[in-house]
């Protein structure tokens, strides 16, 4: 009987995700896009019908963000991870998952009541940690590419461009997730916001403090005057010196969080192997009363220490 519930679990989500699989441009993705000021490749552009039940789920997935209000603040965060996917389509994906993990418990474990929640807890709790690393990975990635995209704009500078006509040239030849972030601000520019508000704009987007520092100074210059390519030069310098010296903090700090990760990564092997050996002898943590409790205390526990662990090992420089 169990074999039959996760067949037809697992029969549904193939299903949805058959069906979701189909790109679909529509009105609502081309304002999407039009508001992300993104343009689309060429070949991502090639018109295509939507099945039935793909709008069917889409629609459902789109009230139940209007519902919550979460829906442009998802979208927002999934374009600045630089995941290709809709809020509606996220939320379906992740529902689908979270279908299979119950399954897949539930076929492990044989019970119902501890199935459920751990399912969602882990679909949930994989796919925010999944988004955040996304987001974390495309932060650091534009935080490193930055002295080369402001070595290119000083260059320009000094061959007598201006600074539009600079950032049009990083975006031309700049490499992701850079020149998208610079193509947007650009945009925002060119319908009339300021290039420091627009560009000011794009580090509270990446979290990207040096190009904060970066729009101070191209104010400071415009206000009182000088040579900005050669502040934007002396600002590459303190940047990449500043790198290096993450990069040696880092270092040092590998020890540190190689323990993070044993310390943390323990419990939970030790629990697979005697899941996978001697499944009776852990029969009563999702068996009994007190079982149930010390299952949630000992997963409290390992989350608490988990973000302790990442506290202590973290040094900002």
């Amino acid at each position: 009987m169990q074999l039959i519930v996760v067949l037809v679990f697992a029969g549904i989500v193939f299903g949805v995700l058959a069906a979701t699989y189909t790109p679909a441009i529509d009105r609502r993705r081309r304002l999407r896009e039009a508001a992300m000021y993104r343009v689309q490749r060429p070949e991502e552009t090639a018109p295509s019908e939507n099945r039935g039940i793909t709008r069917i789920v889409l629609r459902l997935a789109d009230r139940v963000l209007q519902g919550r209000r979460k829906g442009p603040e998802l979208a927002e965060e999934l374009s600045r991870a630089g995941i290709g996917l809709g809020a509606q389509e996220w939320m379906v994906v992740r529902l689908s998952a979270g279908v299979v993990c119950v399954a897949v418990v539930l076929f492990a474990s044989g019970s119902f009541i501890m199935a459920v929640p751990i399912g969602l807890l882990l679909t949930f709790v994989s796919f925010r940690m999944y988004l955040k690393i996304k987001l974390s990975k495309r932060c650091a990635a534009f935080a490193d590419q930055l002295p080369d995209v402001l070595q290119l704009v000083a260059a320009s500078l000094r061959s007598g461009f201006s600074l539009n006509q600079a950032l049009d040239a990083v975006v031309h030849q700049g490499e992701e997730p850079c020149a998208p972030e610079i193509g947007r601000a650009l945009a925002e520019a060119r319908l009339g916001v300021d290039i420091e508000d627009a560009l000011d704009k794009a580090a509270d987007r990446m979290r990207c403090r040096d190009l904060s520092w970066v729009v101070m100074a191209v104010r400071i210059s415009r206000q009182v005057g000088g040579n900005l390519s050669e502040v934007l030069v002396t600002t590459v310098h303190t940047m990449r010196e500043r790198a290096q010296l993450r990069r040696q903090v880092r270092s040092l700090s590998a020890e540190g969080r190689l323990s993070a990760y044993v310390l943390v990564a323990m419990p939970i092997g030790v629990s697979a192997w005697l899941f996978a050996v001697r499944r009776e002898y852990l029969r009563p943590l999702w068996t009994t009363v007190p079982g149930i409790g010390m299952l949630i205390a000992a997963l409290l526990g390992i989350l608490i220490g988990a973000w302790w662990l990442s506290r202590v090992v973290k040094i900002e420089v």
